[in-house]
């Protein structure tokens, strides 16, 4: 009986320092499982636990410092319930999240906020009718994703000074919003100005994974020639000045425009 209860005694201990080593589990241990997932970004200066933890520097697949990050992870992911409290700060870019899992085991994203200054990220956009200036400011209040896509979205874009920086000079074009929406995988987002700026903005765009299209009416309130110029290059102004862009991609042509 004493060797019984002797080795009875020796599992209790193991299992306890199991559920200790489990509960307080250092971030830097998990690091090695986490780091394959990041696809081309390194976690540096990592500490406190994978549950309460931060990492001092985020760096992109070039060594690049993007910033800081922070994060509270529920313990109910013991038993598969995702409960992920994300917050990253950087000199370009500013984010934070809450990711859980829908009844369908989708990621579901809820309270995201994120802000960007859009000169940063200048040499990662297409430079071909100027490189975007001004802050991003982007909101969701629910999106639910698969395969990396939002098969549902509600939330809004605030675009501020925004401007475009091209060959000929910088084009300011106000403050601008959107909202933004998508139901059964199907992205809309809806186009407007303050209609305090120096151009008209209105229209609307549509995508999904088979393609995309947009409608957009830009019309100048002033005589800004370099605004103008900038504009001529989308396409031929109507009698007013007003250009009308009328794009798409892919087999976007069957998806039906929301009134």
């Amino acid at each position: 009986m004493t060797r019984l209860r002797v080795a009875w005694l020796a599992i209790a201990l193991l299992l306890s320092c199991a559920a200790l080593l489990v509960l307080f589990l250092p971030a830097r241990w998990a690091l090695p499982f986490v780091q394959a997932r990041l696809r081309g970004l390194t976690l540096d200066q990592v500490h406190g636990s994978v549950w309460n933890g931060a990492a001092g520097q985020v760096r992109d697949a070039d060594g690049k410092p993007l910033g800081q990050l922070q994060w509270q992870l529920a313990r109910t992911a013991l038993w598969g319930r995702l409960d992920l409290q994300l917050e990253f700060a950087g000199p370009a870019l500013a984010a934070r999240g809450h990711l859980q899992r829908d009844g369908q085991g989708r990621p579901l994203w809820t309270g995201v906020v994120l802000r960007a200054g859009l000169a940063a990220w200048a040499p990662r956009l297409d430079p071909l009718q100027g490189t975007p200036q001004g802050t991003l400011a982007l909101t969701l209040q629910h999106a639910v994703l698969q395969g990396g896509w939002p098969l549902e979205l509600r939330g809004h874009a605030h675009w501020s000074d925004a401007a475009i920086q091209a060959s000929t000079g910088r084009v300011a074009l106000g403050n601008l919003d959107m909202d933004l929406t998508a139901t059964n995988g199907v992205l809309h987002g809806q186009l407007r100005d303050d209609g305090r700026g120096p151009l008209h903005v209105d229209g609307q765009w549509q995508a999904s994974p088979l393609g995309w299209r947009l409608e957009l009416l830009l019309q100048p309130r002033t005589a800004d020639k370099v605004l103008r110029n900038w504009l001529a290059r989308l396409g031929p102004p109507d009698a007013n000045g007003a250009i009308h862009l009328h794009r798409r991609g892919g087999l976007a042509a069957t998806m039906e425009t929301s009134p």
